[in-house]
This record gives structure tokens, C-alpha cells and sequence, in this order.
């Protein structure tokens, strides 16, 4: 009689063994304060079995806590960031390739090839593998490092994927396009610029220094176009260079090369202030009056994990409610607008810095003319957070409109009119604001309730 009892007991030590262990598995490696007042990088590796943990912390190591966050922008602002990194343990080491399937944590695959983004998913798992690996109630970005030691990156949403042989400098470059949607100021042999007239960030299309987007950074004796200066800071005389957002001609980047031109210099004095600009809310004290963007009181707010289809879909993986600073200024300029119309209550916004329907895989450095491989996609995960309410509220009433914003025509909206969206749609122009997802009240908030999940971090 006395053995059923000694294995019952044997296997529910083994469950609070087991879910402690798991519960170590997520360590903080970089703590500034309450997620919820920061912006909160998770750090996932895919391809590191029981006896690459070590290596795989390495890893981290050498390209988040000794790369990325010990340089120049982000080091002087590390106060802004909290990190988490999350051992997952692969049953083979590391990650599959075209031909040969490895059975790893999260299932990605290494291609090794600039036209497929050189890091791929497994369709229908690894997305889903990702979501249900991070067990933190508010994050902003995912990292995840491929256990293969050759070069290759591509950035999905909020989700970058790098191999460990990656160095630090690109995974910097990347984030200036996450934090603050920097664009690209390299060219890539596309000629003349023929696209929607810009002059925001770091690209402009006018040629003037007291209209430029940076113009107060353009001393008055700055030839315009500046490309043939000479005896100047490559990376710190502002003027307006020929070539950007891959174009060659008709179109402005600030310096001569800035980290968002060739990865290794720092940012330029245009992009470090906004990004700058961009973590400067998470920095502040979590009691700052709300005036324009700024982070007011502590509040509740919803935090969802979706999957968004340009044929008018929304999935909600995961929902939690989060307590902290909610940052509604448009600092970045966004590129889309995600609207949450509810009946009985405000419209309120939430911003989209980059184009989620773009896939960017990293440079060829066998061919760096080719630039950055740019693939439209038709759906994407992103992490959103709903203003002004917290799960209770979300799950009852709660719709969904995704509005894709012109260039630089929203760069002045205040925190109130953010707060009634709807009267920001009703005087915007069709090509200033146009929706291309709608999904109506309820349906969402039956998602946001069906996936609320209490997270343990």
C-alpha cells in the first residue's frame, strides 16, 4: 500500500521541481524598475541544448549586455530598458537549414540566403512556439539568436532574428528602425526617388536648410547638397548628402555616415535625437505631468500579442494587464495607427512606429549595393497596448481598426487627441489616413478574453 503513495508523492515533487525550474529559466538581466515604466526587450535562443546554456548566456552577453547596451546610445540610456533572457533548451543543438531539419525550441531555419531574409520561420509553429515562451505580462521587443555561428538577420514586427555569429553593431542598426522607425539612409541603386513626398526623421525630399525636417541642426555655412564638403565629420557635420531610403538621387539623408548608413558609426546628431526623443518618456519619473507625450501618473493598460492580416484578420495570442506608463506621443512619427472603437466609450490610438507588413533581412556583405532585402508581407505579430483600460473593460466591448498613416503628417498630435481618435479620422484626408483593417466591437474583446493570461513576471 505504501508504493502508490511514494510515487504520488515522488510525481508532485517532480511538478513543483519542474515549475520551479521552469520559473528560472527567465532571468532579468538588465532591471531599471517596473516593466510596465520601461521598454522591455525578452531575449529567446533557438538551437542551444542542456549543454549549450552556458554557451547561449555567452551569447547573450556578447551581443545584448557587452554589445548593444555597453555603446554610445544605448549605453547612455540603458536606464530607459529592462531585459529579460529566457533559457529555452533545444533537444538537438543547433538550428535547421533548407535540407536538414533539427528539433529545436522555437523551429527556426537558417537559409543562409539575403532574398529569403536568411533566418525563417516554420509556418503555423515557430510564431506561436514564441508567444507561448514569453511569460512576461508587458514587453516591446523579442530577440532571437539562432545557435549558428555564420552572418545573417531578419526583422519581423517587433521580432529580430539573428544567428550568434551576428555582431552587435547590426542588432543596433535594427533597433534605430524599432525604437524610433529610423529609415535607411544607404543607397541601393534605385535611382531617382519617385515615392510619397517625405520629409520626416532622417530622409528628406527638400532641399532647403530652413524647411529640412533637421534644419536646426544645419549650420548656416553648410553647402546644400553637402556631398562635396571636405575636412568635415563624416558622422557629425549636418547637411543634407545625397542618397537615402535606398535611393540614389532626389532625396536626403543628415550626415555623410550614421549608424543607420553602415551599422558601425554611432547615430548621427538627427537620429540620436530622435531616438533620444523616442526612450526620453521611460527615463522620466513615473509621476511627470501628462503634458504632450509625456508619461503621466501610473495607469492600467492592456497588453496584446496579435496577429494582424491585411484581408482584414486579427488574432489575439496573448493579454495582459499591465500597470505603468503608457506613452502615447508620436515621437517616431508613425507608420500606422491602431484605433480601438468601443461602444459607450472614447476612441483611443495606439501607434505603430514601422511598417508591420515589411519584412528587412540583413545586408549581403558579398554584395552591400543590394541593401537591405525588403519583402512585403500580408500578415504580422505585433505587441499593441490598449490606452486606458485594463483586461476588464478590453474583453467586454472592445474593436479594432488598423489606419496606415502619410509620412510626417501626424508628427504634432497630442496625448488628448489620441485619446478620441475619432475626431482625428473625421478631419484627416484619405491619403493622409487610410484604413486597411476592420474589425468591429465585441469581436475583438471576445479574443482579448478568451487569451488574458496572468504572466508570472
Amino acid at each position: 500500500m505504501t508504493a502508490p503513495r511514494i510515487v504520488l508523492i515522488a510525481g508532485l515533487l517532480m511538478l513543483v521541481l519542474g515549475s520551479r525550474a521552469s520559473a528560472q529559466n527567465v532571468t532579468k538581466i538588465l532591471d531599471n524598475g517596473q516593466d510596465g515604466e520601461k521598454l522591455v526587450f525578452v531575449v529567446l535562443g533557438d538551437g542551444y541544448a542542456a549543454g549549450d546554456q552556458q554557451q547561449y548566456e555567452a551569447d547573450v552577453d556578447k551581443l545584448v549586455l557587452n554589445g548593444v547596451f555597453a555603446h554610445d546610445f544605448y549605453k547612455d540610456n540603458k536606464a530607459a530598458f529592462n531585459i529579460y533572457r529566457v533559457n529555452l533548451v533545444s533537444q538537438e543543438s543547433g538550428v535547421s537549414s533548407l535540407t536538414f531539419r533539427r528539433n529545436t525550441a522555437l523551429k527556426v531555419i537558417y537559409s543562409g540566403v539575403w532574398n529569403r531574409c536568411w533566418l525563417e520561420e516554420t509556418p503555423g509553429e515557430t510564431d506561436k512556439l514564441i508567444t507561448d515562451a514569453i511569460n512576461i505580462k508587458k514587453y516591446d521587443f523579442v530577440l532571437i539568436i539562432a545557435n549558428v555561428n555564420k552572418y545573417g538577420g531578419c526583422r519581423r514586427g517587433n521580432r529580430l532574428y539573428i544567428t550568434s555569429g551576428d555582431d552587435w553593431n547590426v542588432v543596433a542598426h535594427e533597433y534605430g528602425h524599432g525604437i524610433a522607425g529610423l529609415y535607411d539612409e544607404y543607397s541601393a541603386g534605385k535611382g531617382q526617388y519617385r515615392e510619397e513626398r517625405i520629409n520626416v526623421k532622417n530622409c528628406s525630399v527638400v532641399l532647403d536648410r530652413n524647411n529640412v525636417a533637421w534644419s536646426e541642426l544645419v549650420a548656416g555655412n553648410i553647402d546644400l547638397p553637402s556631398d562635396n564638403l571636405v575636412g568635415i565629420d563624416p558622422n557629425d557635420t549636418v547637411g543634407e548628402f545625397t542618397g537615402c531610403t535606398y535611393y540614389d538621387t532626389g532625396v536626403y539623408r543628415p550626415v555623410q555616415d550614421c549608424r543607420m548608413k553602415s551599422n558601425t558609426p554611432h547615430f548621427c546628431p538627427v537620429c540620436l535625437g530622435l531616438m533620444r526623443a523616442a526612450v526620453q518618456p521611460y527615463l522620466a519619473p513615473a509621476a511627470a505631468p501628462a503634458a504632450g507625450g509625456a508619461p503621466g501618473p501610473p495607469q492600467k493598460f492592456t497588453n496584446i500579442v496579435v496577429t494582424i492580416t491585411k484581408n482584414n484578420g486579427i488574432t489575439v495570442q496573448k493579454a495582459t494587464e499591465v500597470t505603468g506608463v503608457l506613452v502615447l506621443s508620436p515621437q517616431g512619427n508613425p507608420a500606422y495607427f491602431a484605433e480601438f472603437p468601443g461602444r459607450g466609450r472614447p476612441n483611443v490610438a495606439a501607434l505603430v512606429i514601422d511598417d508591420p507588413f515589411v519584412v528587412r533581412g540583413f545586408v549581403d556583405p558579398e554584395n552591400r549595393k543590394l541593401g537591405e532585402k525588403i519583402i512585403p508581407v500580408d500578415s504580422a505579430t505585433i505587441v499593441l497596448q490598449v490606452p486606458g483600460t485594463g483586461i476588464d473593460i478590453a474583453s467586454r466591448d472592445l474593436g479594432f481598426e488598423l489606419y496606415r498613416a502619410r509620412p510626417g503628417k501626424f508628427s504634432e498630435l497630442t496625448t488628448s487627441a489620441l485619446m478620441n481618435f475619432q475626431s482625428v479620422i473625421n478631419s484627416a484626408s484619405k491619403q493622409d489616413l487610410k484604413r486597411v483593417i476592420k474589425v468591429g466591437p465585441q469581436d475583438l474583446g471576445k479574443q482579448v478574453k478568451a487569451a488574458a493570461t496572468q504572466a508570472t513576471q
